[in-house]
């Protein structure tokens, strides 16, 4: 571990601090907590949202944007002297801020383009999405991504008050997100017992069928809580108030509530976290119990639980269960990308936007619409439509930065879990957009700085933190 954070000399309530600063040290605080508070309970907030496939402005968007500005408020307090900021974080922070601005742009270019904007009136299916305004489209991708990355400006907070981030709020934080996904996998299997009705319905030929979204309108929604529920689970695992058999009763719950949900990306997402953390464990189990460490006892109580809860569930939904896994396992459209219906109709619209950028000038190529006139059902390819080849540029260079950021106080096992922490993320942007969703990102982001704290809180010794910005920017 290259790094780690202590807490700094000027401390909040210092005898030394002026009045006026000892004020802004409490409200920079103050925003601080309220961050991590809304970054808790929005699970719980999107339940009694518009359950709707609108952008529709809700109390779960406005508290988002509240929490955004909060970020923004304790950032200025606390790390307004950007030459403490640590070079590989700047770039991430400054990346971020050069999209926005191709995002002005773009909505000062729109009328020169209206003409190459009229082709995407044409959607030949409803994957395509519905139409959105330029103008309207442009702000809203605009104010998606800055709420979105918000939490990046909570890093350099960390770094000057690493007390405001203690183990035991990211505890309480936690534990908060994790009840959240216990409730929204409760309305979901209400959902496929037929007590709570479904809010999205999944074509097929013989008909429509629901598909379980928990408090969302969309089950895509719901994998997104469930994949970080899992993952934190792995993160603060030590750190946690459950015993392995709660901790390990809770995956199952996730992992099989992702599966009936039938979003095949999530059910991925999940068995690649789940194979990341318990493969490098496989060899020390197997010892364990040659050895008599783990209770056989135990074991057998373990396994006749699950078998238990598994023969319920079969008697009570095994039709309709079974009815999802071979609908999750066959219904997912043609394999040939060259074909119009690849992965029902995502390569129609990947084909039709490469049409259209064959006839773009050179400034749509490089500096994209400023948003997706259609939905692009990809990261990538949304993030080119979007803000051209510089955009993408940026885009990389904001997680190369803070990637490097992060692994740098991060231990062995702190930089497993930044990987596979990435490589869910890269996965999940295969045929969904993270990066449009604000509150993937906040979890996504949060998750950083739980790896960075666990890590340090595993070291034996480290260096402050004025001491790991020096050797940064050596």
């Amino acid at each position: 571990m290259q790094g780690s954070i202590t807490a700094p000399a000027d401390l909040a309530g210092s005898p030394d601090l002026p009045a006026s600063r000892s004020r802004l040290e409490r409200l920079a605080q103050l925003m601080t907590t309220l961050s991590l508070a809304l970054i808790a309970i929005k699970p719980f907030l999107d339940i009694v949202s518009e359950k709707s496939a609108a952008n529709a402005v809700d109390l779960g968007v406005l508290l988002t944007v509240a929490g955004s500005g909060c970020m923004v408020v304790a950032f200025a307090i606390v790390a307004w002297d950007l030459r403490t900021v640590p070079g590989s974080l700047l770039v991430a922070i400054f990346g971020v801020a050069f999209v926005l601005l191709l995002s002005v742009f773009a909505y000062l270019a729109t009328s020169g383009r209206a003409d190459l904007l009229a082709l995407f009136d044409v959607r030949r299916t409803s994957i395509y999405g519905g139409y959105i305004a330029p103008h309207s489209g442009i702000v809203n991708e605009a104010v998606r991504t800055f709420t979105g990355f918000a939490p990046l400006l909570l890093l350099p907070v960390l770094l000057r008050r690493p007390q405001w981030f203690a183990v035991g709020r990211l505890r309480l934080v936690t534990g908060v997100i994790l009840a959240g996904a216990f409730v929204h996998s409760l309305i979901a299997w209400l959902q496929v017992a037929g007590v709570v009705p479904y809010s999205f319905f999944f074509q097929l030929p013989q008909g429509f069928i629901g598909r379980a979204s928990g408090g969302y309108y969309h089950p895509m929604s719901l994998g997104r809580l469930l994949i970080f529920a899992v993952l934190l689970l792995y993160l603060m695992r030590d750190h946690l108030p459950l015993t392995a058999v709660k901790r390990y009763a809770l995956m199952v719950l996730f992992v099989a509530t992702g599966a009936v949900s039938l979003h095949r990306l999530t059910l991925v997402c999940l068995v690649i976290i789940v194979a990341a953390f318990e493969v490098p464990r496989l060899g020390l189990l197997v010892r364990a119990a040659r050895s008599g460490a783990v209770s056989k006892r135990a074991v057998w109580y373990t396994l006749g639980g699950v078998l238990l809860v598994a023969g319920f569930a079969a008697w009570q939904w095994g039709p309709t269960i079974w009815s999802r896994v071979v609908i999750t396992f066959t219904e997912i459209g043609s394999l040939d990308i060259r074909s119009d219906n690849f992965m029902h109709g995502r390569g129609a619209v990947w084909g039709d936007v490469a049409d259209i950028f064959g006839q773009a000038s050179a400034d749509v190529w490089g500096f994209g619409f400023g948003y997706e006139p259609w939905d692009m059902h990809n990261d990538l390819v949304r993030v080119a439509v979007t803000w051209g080849v510089v955009g993408l540029l940026l885009v990389v260079a904001v997680f190369a930065g803070l990637y490097r950021f992060t692994s740098r106080f991060c231990d062995r096992a702190g930089r497993h879990a930044l990987i596979v922490l990435y490589v869910t993320m890269f996965v999940f942007g295969l045929t969904q957009k993270p990066m449009s969703y604000p509150y993937f990102m906040w979890l996504f982001l949060f998750c950083h700085i739980v790896i960075i704290v666990i890590s340090g809180n595993r070291a034996a010794s480290g260096r402050v933190a004025t001491g790991a910005d020096n050797g940064e920017r050596q």
